[in-house]
């Protein structure tokens, strides 16, 4: 498995951090993977991993104010400039692998991301898949979250609180969520503006989903403690025929790190090839 590191310039000229991974030969397929708030692309190297052994390259970028990637931790000006960051990173994936089917992935509020991305252009990927989409939380944010949201937020839009994110509740492995302790790039604080974005395009989503018309994956776990999978089951209600959903039962927020995780790995694949995105022999 081949590894590169990059350090890409964002549409004001600052830092963007990314990694890829990929296999000897070229790649059948490149997966575009957009990670959850508070993280980094550096926790998706076991899952490239695992798409590498099937032929396909995996591209990932830190987004602005998180991991490696520049910014206050948790801030952004606006959701724009995170469509923006997606649109550098198709545009990377194009280069470094050329002629080869693209495949938008993203996890929780990259599931977000990817598809309010999807509905707001016509993209240039093959398929898309969102895992735990944040598209609403299991429980009501704080008070006070609400009250700063609306009444700080035009003041102070920068202005960081801590996000309540219980580690035990990401994966039922407990190796996992006890090794997050030690991850300096892992941060909980969430702007003002931030909360107020991805709320707001979370209300988007459920309402414009009709407007995508190509292959899409959701997967959620029932179990999630964080990210709602009845939002995503009421949004898949409205989606086309080529929409498929897939909801884990008892599983918590990362499929992804769960511990039937190669379960959830070999439908993406076969899913992909029952879409004829790869050859799946």
């Amino acid at each position: 498995m081949k590894h590169q590191d990059y350090n890409w310039q964002s549409k004001d000229n600052k830092n963007i951090y990314a990694q890829s991974w990929a296999p000897d030969h070229h790649p059948s397929a490149v997966i575009n993977i957009i990670h959850a708030f508070g993280e980094h692309s550096g926790r998706y190297q076991k899952w490239a991993g695992l798409f590498v052994e099937k032929g396909m390259a995996v591209l990932a970028s830190d987004l602005i104010g998180h991991g490696k990637s520049y910014g206050k931790r948790g801030y952004v000006k606006n959701y724009q400039v995170l469509l923006d960051q997606i649109d550098l990173q198709l545009k990377k994936s194009a280069e470094l692998f050329t002629d080869t089917p693209r495949i938008l992935y993203g996890h929780s509020m990259g599931g977000n991301l990817v598809i309010n991305y999807a509905m707001s252009k016509e993209t240039p990927v093959s398929a898309l898949i969102a895992t735990a989409p944040w598209l609403r939380l299991v429980y009501d944010p704080p008070g006070y979250m609400l009250l700063f949201s609306r009444i700080l937020r035009p003041f102070f839009p920068s202005l960081t609180v801590k996000a309540g994110i219980d580690n035990t509740y990401r994966t039922h492995d407990p190796t996992i969520n006890e090794k997050l302790k030690e991850d300096p790039l892992l941060h909980r604080r969430m702007s003002l503006q931030l909360f107020h974005e991805v709320s707001r395009k979370c209300l988007y989503a459920m309402r414009n989903i009709y407007k995508i018309n190509r292959p899409l994956l959701i997967m959620h776990g029932s179990g999630d403690r964080w990210t709602s999978h009845e939002a995503s089951i009421e949004l898949t209600t409205n989606t086309s025929r080529l929409t498929r959903l897939k909801i884990w039962d008892g599983f918590y927020h990362e499929l992804h790190n769960e511990i039937g995780y190669m379960d959830v790995f070999n439908y993406i694949i076969d899913w992909l090839a029952e879409m004829n995105i790869i050859n799946h022999g």
